[in-house]
Formats: C-alpha cells, structure tokens, sequence
C-alpha cells in the first residue's frame, strides 16, 4: 500500500531544463523526464531535506512525497513539507527516517495530468 504523505499543487509550474546534479531517480516509465535528488546525508531518526529537480521544460501539476520500508510495509510516522523554490526545483522537509534498514523513496510528478513515479533505495544502519 503506498500512503502519499507530501502533496504539492502547483497551479502553473514549469519545469526547465538543468543540469544533472545529485542522484537521479528512477522511473518504469520511457522517456520519462529526468528527476534528480540532493541530499547532503540521511540520518537516523532525525529529520532532514532533500532537493527534487525536474528537469525538462514540462509543465508540472502536482509533486508527491513518501518513504517506505518494504521489508516492514510501512512508511514514515512525521509528513514532510514540500516548498516550490521555481524552475522545477523543489525543497522537502522533514523527512524522517525512524528505524534502520532498507527504505524506499517515492516520488510521483504530475506532468499534464499524467503521474509519473520515481524512486531511490536509501540503506540505513
């Protein structure tokens, strides 16, 4: 079960195109816009931001945030906060990392109505 924790609506946001920075995400769908995330690091059981970057020069509807543990199937406990800083860049705080293991973050973008879903594995000990 996926449970969105961070909705973003962005009633005219458009994405432009960037340069790749930090790490980029992954999709299942082809030829999906690149979508990048910086994060300076992830630490246990305390909250900290990363940095989402759209980069391709397509209007962006919505931005969602969630972290799970697939092994616990489960989520976070605490909602990150997701601010539009413009030209396709977005800032989530407060994400939060409980307990050590295997996470999964998830990140959906609307494009024209059409969602996109993209991810990254983050390991904590």
């Amino acid at each position: 079960m996926i449970r969105w924790v961070a909705l973003f609506l962005i009633s005219s946001g458009m994405a432009v195109a960037c340069e790749a920075t930090g790490q980029r995400l992954s999709s299942k769908v082809l030829d999906a816009p690149e979508v990048h995330m910086v994060v300076d690091e992830v630490p246990l059981a305390q909250p900290f931001s990363i940095l989402i970057s759209v980069c391709d020069e397509i209007a962006i509807d919505t931005l969602r945030v969630d972290a799970t543990m697939p092994a616990h199937q489960h989520g976070m406990n605490y909602v990150p906060k997701v601010t539009e800083l413009g030209d396709g860049l977005f800032r989530v705080d407060d994400m939060l990392f409980h307990m050590p293991g295997l996470w999964e973050l998830q990140v959906d973008v609307g494009f024209g109505g059409e969602p996109v879903s993209y991810t990254s594995e983050v390991e904590l000990k």
